[in-house]
This record gives C-alpha cells, sequence and structure tokens, in this order.
C-alpha cells in the first residue's frame, strides 16, 4: 500500500463516503469508530461497484454464515429459466423430440444438393478462369524451354511454328559491304572472338563477318561469324561449318520443333553444358514454315558469358559429335598467332543481319526482356533479307 493511496482519504466531514444518508444500512451495529475508519481506508482503495475487490474477498463472503453469500444450488439456471418462461407466459420444449427418418432424409439430400450446387459452381468457375487466361494471354505458342547451364539462352520447344512473330527491317550502317582489319573488329566487340582448335578433317576458315547491332536490343554490342569451307570438289549438303558468337543482353531462346533438340552433359542441377537441335524451319507454301529434320545440324553452347551458335550440315556428315568437339575446342587466342604468314592481314566484312543467307536466316527467337516492362516475345532472326547473298571474299593465310 502506497502513502498516495492514503493521501487520497477524506479529510472533513463533507468527504465522508459513509455519510448517514448512504451506508446507513450497510454499517453492522457492532462496528465501532476504528472499525469505521478501517472501512473508510479499504474504499479509497478498492471499488467493488468496480470490481476491485480486495484480496480473499469472495473466499471471505464463502466463508460466510449467512445464507446470502453461499454458493447457488446445483440447477438454478433452470429454475430460473422456468420461472421467467412462466411469469411471461411462453411456451417452451421440455424434452428434446428426434427427427423422424422421413426429416432425416429430407435435410441430407438438401446437404448432397447444396454440395453438388458448390462443386458446380466451382467448376464454372474455373472454366471461365481458363477461357479468360486463354483469350488474354500473349499469342504464344505452348512450349518447354530447355536452357543452359548459367547461360542466358537455350531452346524453347513448340509443336508448330509460332503465330505472331515479330519482324525488324535492320539498319544498314553502310551502302554496301565493307571490310575491315581483324584488330578493328575486335576493337567493336564486346567480347573476345572465340577460334576453334578442333574441326572436321578438311574445313578451313573462308570468311568472317561482323554483324552490326543497331537494332538488336537482345544483344550487347555486334556478334561476330566465322564460316569454315568444305575443301573438296562437290560437298553433299552446304559444305560450311558457321559459328555465330554474341553476348546476349537478355534471355534468347530459340523456337525449336518439339522433340527435335537434347541437352548434353546435364550437370546435378539438371541444366545441360549444350543443346544439340537436329533440323530447321523452312518455308512450306508461300507463308507457312514447318521443320525439317536431318539436314542443318546445330549445337547452341556457352563459354564465360559469350553464346556460340555452330551450325553444319549432316549431309557433310557433320552431326551431334563433330559439333560438340568443335565447341569443346573453342579459345581465345592471342592476335600474333593468327597470322600465321607474315604479311598476310585478315579481313573482316561489316554486314546487317538482312545482308547474308546463312544457316540462322530463319530461325525464330523468344526474347525476355530483363526489365519486365514488356511480356516475352517471337521475333524473326533476319527479317526482309536480300534476294542475293554477299560474296564470302577473305585473305588468309591460315
Amino acid at each position: 500500500m502506497s502513502m498516495s493511496e492514503f493521501d487520497r482519504q477524506p479529510n472533513g466531514e463533507s468527504d465522508d463516503v459513509f455519510s448517514l444518508s448512504t451506508v446507513e444500512q450497510a454499517i453492522p451495529t457492532d462496528f465501532g469508530e476504528e472499525d469505521l475508519v478501517f472501512a473508510q481506508e479499504l474504499n479509497t482503495i478498492f471499488s467493488p461497484e468496480q470490481e476491485e475487490l480486495p484480496p480473499y474477498f469472495v473466499q471471505t463472503l464463502l466463508a460466510s454464515e449467512e445464507s446470502l453469500y453461499r454458493p447457488v444450488e446445483t440447477g438454478f439456471e433452470h429454475k430460473t429459466r422456468a420461472r421467467v418462461f412462466r411469469r411471461l407466459k411462453l411456451r417452451r420444449r421440455l424434452f428434446y423430440t428426434p427427427r423422424s427418418a422421413f426429416d432425416a432424409l429430407i435435410s441430407g439430400v438438401g446437404n448432397i444438393y447444396a454440395r453438388g450446387s458448390l462443386l458446380v459452381s466451382m467448376a464454372a468457375f474455373m472454366l471461365i478462369m481458363l477461357v479468360t487466361v486463354a483469350f488474354t494471354a500473349p499469342s504464344f505458342a505452348a512450349g518447354m524451354t530447355i536452357l543452359l547451364q548459367g547461360s542466358h539462352s537455350g531452346v524453347y520447344q513448340v509443336t508448330h511454328y509460332p503465330k505472331s512473330v515479330r519482324t525488324f527491317r535492320h539498319m544498314h550502317v553502310n551502302s554496301g559491304p565493307h571490310q575491315i582489319s581483324l584488330s578493328a573488329a575486335q576493337q567493336q566487340l564486346h567480347f573476345k572472338i572465340y577460334w576453334p582448335q578442333s574441326l572436321p578433317r578438311n574445313y578451313t576458315l573462308g570468311s568472317i563477318y561482323l554483324y552490326q547491332a543497331e537494332n538488336q536490343p537482345w544483344a550487347d554490342g555486334p556478334m561476330v561469324e566465322l564460316v569454315y569451307n568444305l575443301n573438296k570438289d562437290a560437298p553433299k549438303g552446304t559444305g560450311q561449318i558457321v559459328i555465330r558468337e554474341f553476348k546476349p543482353n537478355m534471355d534468347v531462346l530459340q523456337v525449336v520443333q518439339d522433340k527435335a533438340a537434347h541437352p548434353i552433359f546435364i550437370d546435378q542441377s539438371g541444366q545441360p553444358s549444350a543443346i544439340y537441335v537436329d533440323g530447321q524451319w523452312v518455308p512450306r507454301g508461300k507463308y507457312m514454315l514447318q521443320w525439317s529434320y536431318g539436314e542443318r545440324s546445330e549445337l547452341i553452347y556457352q563459354q564465360n558469358g559469350i553464346i556460340f551458335w555452330i551450325a553444319g550440315d549432316q549431309h557433310d556428315g557433320v552431326g551431334e559429335k563433330a559439333l560438340w568437339q568443335t565447341a569443346q575446342s573453342l579459345q581465345t587466342l592471342p592476335f600474333s598467332r593468327l597470322m600465321l604468314l607474315k604479311g598476310d592481314t585478315t579481313y573482316v566484312t561489316l554486314v546487317s543481319l538482312s545482308d547474308v543467307h546463312d544457316p540462322f536466316t530463319r530461325d525464330v527467337l523468344v526474347i525476355y526482356p530483363e526489365d519486365s516492362s514488356d511480356s516475352a516475345y517471337f521475333i524473326s532472326v533476319s527479317s526482309y533479307q536480300s534476294e542475293k547473298p554477299l560474296p564470302k571474299t577473305v585473305t588468309h593465310g591460315h
């Protein structure tokens, strides 16, 4: 008990909470002056009206011999309820009457009907959701993605050629083909050129192209392409192995026919080191393209953040094994090692993607912008191709 609590005690007759007008009947007759003072102190500390009771207050009352403070008898609430109903002249059910079998049957049918209605409503809701997604989603062909290990590239497998493919007219930086030195081309690239150290027999470097990327937001800077020609009189296929190298600026996946691609050397996380693609899109009629197996062979590979598209011709015997050996041999070399003959100069042709016919001209890509401002979309690799391919000329002593 703190002194502040005692300070609240009344100091005069005007503040006496036990005035004769209010507590005359509540004060026992045998209370003396000291009892009254003690009761006054308790009243300043505790307030029974606000349920602020002294310790053991209830136990003290229950221990009293007066019937007023004794606990109620068992069934007191039922007697009180019956007395209230009787005074208000209300009808009440004294005993519980179980429902008949017919009533139970009717109730069960109602519950089944309610559950059936709920299921029907849920099925209708799901159908509406599916229809909404089908009509509001982008015009995307359903497909499955295979991603390269630690890369922004891979393949997107579809059952048919996409219906909505964006085509962009590539800007021509020069009015015609223009050749520069290999060192000048390397300065324009955002990565070092990789050179294969192992190729199938009778393949030698024929030309080098530098694709300027003013209208290619998915590529970080220009792309370089190495074309190796088969030194035979009559190749059965195209007689070329083409290696395109670029640094992706966002997720770039090639669109291929379902089951036309499979991964190579899958790691513990389930991602492949490379992806082999059998075939390519070829025109069927004027406006339709279909997938053709057994012609082009392609390997999609990545190394140090650089994406490599390596394409050959299966008619020339260039398949998965040959492309994989070529990919594994890719290395960056000092410029001095590229000059095998003293005084020879290697020239690189500056071109636009619309100017050259190569194994990738009909490819379609899925672009996933990293800023997420737009949804993924299909794009043609080489739109508005010219009718005649550019001459592939290079002076090289390799």
